[in-house]
């Protein structure tokens, strides 16, 4: 089974703090919101996940999230046009 991120949006709603960052890169309490869906999915067994995010902010996911190694799983990054 395969797992989707959806990191997409232009967190508009938020500005400023979206003004340099992903929506799903802030905190939420200790960790970036984007942590709390992943662990969902790995507890749920899911290893090959899916991160949509949009071109502003493919590059900050891909580097905070990286391969997928650090969380035992395998990560493929799409762009939302």
């Amino acid at each position: 089974m395969k797992g989707v991120l959806i990191c997409g949006g232009t967190g508009s709603r938020l500005r400023p703090l979206t003004e340099i960052t992903n929506k799903s890169l802030l905190p939420v309490y200790d960790k970036p919101l984007v942590l709390y869906p992943l662990q969902t999915l790995l507890n749920a067994g899911i290893s090959d996940i899916m991160v949509i995010s949009g071109t502003e902010h493919i590059d900050q996911m891909a580097s905070f999230l990286g391969s997928g190694a650090r969380f035992n799983c395998h990560f493929a990054y799409r762009v939302q046009d």
